[in-house]
């Protein structure tokens, strides 16, 4: 049995079809004529573009805008001018080929990404890799892989389901896909998620352990991939798969119903969005908002810092779709891992730790003001909210706050017109949450990032694989971090929300709603059962249960109490 990252949800059974990438040679070789050697680079590059606005032409009736958006990506990854000059360089510099040239290149950028966590700018590297390998292909006239011709059903397997992979399947006889690379908001994933195919990447050892034919079943709601297996077993998974089809169908049902609780409670669920590319999957779902918008996906994916219109115009759009529900825009949350190659940040010891999130805003306030410029003209398209990320001390908000009223006053003065907003703080390091009756007083609202509150709580890397047992978000130490915030929230009329991984579990979304919890966000494909599960409970049996685990003494406890109090 292989083990991976649930991508999509669902099952599948069938036969493995394995996709094998050619066993390209991009050893140096020295060239003589230069020029030849960079004119066959920009064939290349011509002929990929052709190649990708084909793709996005025949999948048209198959994608949304903001899915075919990729293939616009891929196309200018490919005529990036920045890279072009680089491989022109490399190959003028040292005489040498156009695989190696390239290959050094887009490796060196890739190195710049290696150690970002984040899913969003992760998909970066990847996107480029994947455009660089169709290039070389075109180059030395390798033949695409073609899946669009299968026309039986069939598991697809690879190292890496590539988004342009991805565009070819057929969901007629593409059953499920498995790769041993990826994430789950790889571009990849996402396709599957719009075509409802059950996928699962970062499968280890795939490739090697698996065979063409292979007959298996996947099983993408355990994460697992079931390689031998009884006719027991076998119809046992048959009759999940039925009742999976089932339940898919009653939560499209409740779509347009609002999560209240069986004593009149309604929670609202709301939305994590990347970029106004996610408003469409998020307003399907029926969202009560958007509860974290993360803004650094703007200033990531590129060589310079968005100007103010830019962000205006992006801010604008989102608000715009939301009309009056809440929008909560989170400030820019870069250093650490999330690095901005044009900022030339120091290297620090500890980024984790180091000058990220509000601490960037407080020493670079012309990048901060600039957004907090975008944001007030965007406020009068909606109902904004904004909050601080990685706050630590009740003066860092004060101090922040302090400088938006000084760019109110700028634009007063400029008679450009704007809306007051809530402005409110994450609670993801334990001296914010320890001090939440301090900060409620002077803050909106809270909303609570349960990934890094985890990380720093038990000062675990969440990356590292040998310290995985301590990724506990049912420790009552994280249970009892939470209750103090929405505590002291309640005690001074303010909301606390949830924006972290624990909202979109079922189990853990109805024991912060127990401990406290106003409001829910989380991936938008995520809401329909966390809603299902909410509309079964009851508010104030939920109170007294996550009173009761207050008291436990270990996570393995409160999950078989949750288990045991839940069922329904």
């Amino acid at each position: 049995m292989l083990k991976g990252i649930i991508a999509n949800k669902g099952y599948a059974i069938g036969n493995i079809l394995k996709i094998d990438d050619q066993k390209i040679d991009i050893s140096r070789v020295t060239i003589k004529n230069i020029e030849s050697e960079i004119s066959y680079l920009y064939e290349a590059i011509d002929k990929t573009v052709a190649q990708l606005n084909h793709l996005k032409m025949i999948n048209k009736s198959k994608f949304d805008a903001e899915t075919l958006a990729i293939f616009d990506a891929h196309i200018a990854i490919a005529n990036d001018p920045e890279v072009i000059n680089q491989i022109e360089e490399k190959i003028r510099k040292e005489s040498c080929n156009l695989t190696y040239a390239i290959t050094f290149v887009v490796n060196s950028i890739v190195e710049l990404f290696k150690d970002i966590t984040d899913e969003y700018i992760r998909q970066r590297a990847s996107d480029l890799l994947e455009v660089s390998d169709r290039i070389i292909k075109n180059h030395l006239e390798i033949a695409m892989i073609d899946i669009q011709n299968i026309d039986q059903k069939v598991i697809l397997a690879a190292h890496e389901i590539t988004a342009s992979i991805a565009a070819q399947i057929n969901p007629k006889y593409i059953s499920g896909i498995i790769s041993e690379v990826g994430g789950k908001n790889s571009h990849s994933s996402i396709i599957a998620r719009l075509l409802g195919i059950p996928a699962l990447v970062g499968v280890d050892l795939l490739m090697d352990t698996i065979h063409n034919d292979d007959q298996i079943i996947l099983d993408a709601i355990e994460g697992k991939l079931i390689r031998s297996y009884t006719k027991d077993s076998l119809a046992t998974y048959k009759e999940k798969m039925f009742a999976y089809k089932l339940e898919k169908q009653k939560l499209k049902m409740i779509n347009k119903v609002k999560a209240v609780t069986k004593d009149g409670i309604e929670i609202p669920l709301l939305a994590n969005i990347g970029s106004s590319k996610d408003l469409k999957l998020a307003l399907e779902q029926n969202a009560s908002g958007v509860g974290l918008f993360r803004t650094e996906i703007l200033f990531l994916d590129r060589y310079e810092i968005p100007n103010e219109e830019e962000q205006f115009l992006e801010y604008k759009k989102v608000l715009e779709a939301f009309n009056q529900k809440p929008v909560i825009i989170r400030t820019l949350d870069v250093g650490g891992d999330k690095d901005l190659a044009y900022l030339k940040l120091p290297l620090e010891a500890n980024p984790a730790l180091g000058n990220r999130g509000a601490r960037l805003s407080l020493t670079h306030t012309d990048i901060f003001k600039t957004q907090i410029k975008a944001l007030l003209r965007a406020s009068q398209y909606g109902n904004l909210k904004v909050m601080f990320p990685m706050i630590s001390e009740k003066d860092e908000f004060i101090k922040l706050k302090k400088m938006i009223s000084q760019v109110e006053k700028e634009l007063k003065d400029k008679n450009i017109s704007y809306k007051p907003f809530d402005l409110g703080i994450m609670i993801e390091v334990p001296s914010a949450a320890i001090i939440a009756d301090q900060l409620a007083p002077v803050v909106d609202f809270f909303s609570i990032g349960t990934n890094d509150l985890i990380q720093y709580t038990f000062a675990a890397d969440r990356l590292n694989a040998n310290l995985d047992y301590l990724n506990q978000p049912f420790h009552p130490s994280i249970l009892r971090l939470i209750h103090m915030v929405t505590t002291a929230a309640k005690a001074h009329g303010k909301k606390t929300s949830v924006c972290g991984e624990m909202a979109s579990d079922p189990i853990a979304a109805c024991l912060l709603i127990g401990l406290g919890v106003d409001e829910l966000s989380m991936t938008s494909s995520l809401i329909p059962e966390v809603k299902n599960k909410i509309l079964s409970q009851s508010h104030g049996n939920l109170v007294a249960l996550a009173e009761k685990l207050l008291h436990e003494d270990s996570q393995k406890d409160m999950i078989k109490l949750l288990n045991k109090n839940l069922q329904n």
